[in-house]
């Protein structure tokens, strides 16, 4: 779907989906910059892709991103068969769903937030890191998109 004002260019989304939390990130297919949204408090299967399908629906996406947590020598983890279930369930609700390597994400997310003068409370609150993981996978998506466009 285009974004009001633009000449159709895709809106997506990109998720960090964590055991506790969803952190949430919006783009536009073309450009190099991806924005948090926030995050999702997990509480049931059904619920987390009610919330997913909502901020889908509110931000016009045509896709969702889904961060893959492969272990650093490539294979699966346990917490990569927990993203795939709920990547599944998205795309029975009808959600059209792609997967990005996010290996490191989170330790660069870290990094990025101790040295992006917020303060210590700050950058301490529930659900930052999650974002900010959010929106590393969603520029390495765009990035990819965009060179082999």
């Amino acid at each position: 779907m285009a974004e009001p004002g633009t000449t159709g260019a895709e809106v997506v989304l990109a998720l960090d989906v964590g055991a506790a939390r969803i952190g949430v990130a919006r783009g536009v297919v073309g450009s190099n910059f991806a924005f948090g949204r926030g995050f999702i408090t997990r509480q049931k299967l059904a619920l987390d892709v009610a919330a997913v399908q909502s901020l889908v629906d509110e931000e016009g996406a045509a896709r969702v991103v889904v961060g893959l947590p492969s272990r650093l020598r490539g294979g699966d983890s346990p917490q990569t068969t927990k993203v795939r279930t709920f990547a599944a369930a998205l795309e029975k609700a009808g959600l059209a769903v792609v997967f990005e390597d996010e290996r490191l994400t989170t330790k660069v997310a870290s990094q990025g937030l101790a040295t992006s003068g917020l303060k210590k409370k700050q950058r301490q609150e529930k659900g930052r890191l999650d974002e900010r993981s959010a929106v590393l996978i969603l520029e390495s998506y765009l990035a990819r998109q965009k060179n082999a466009g």
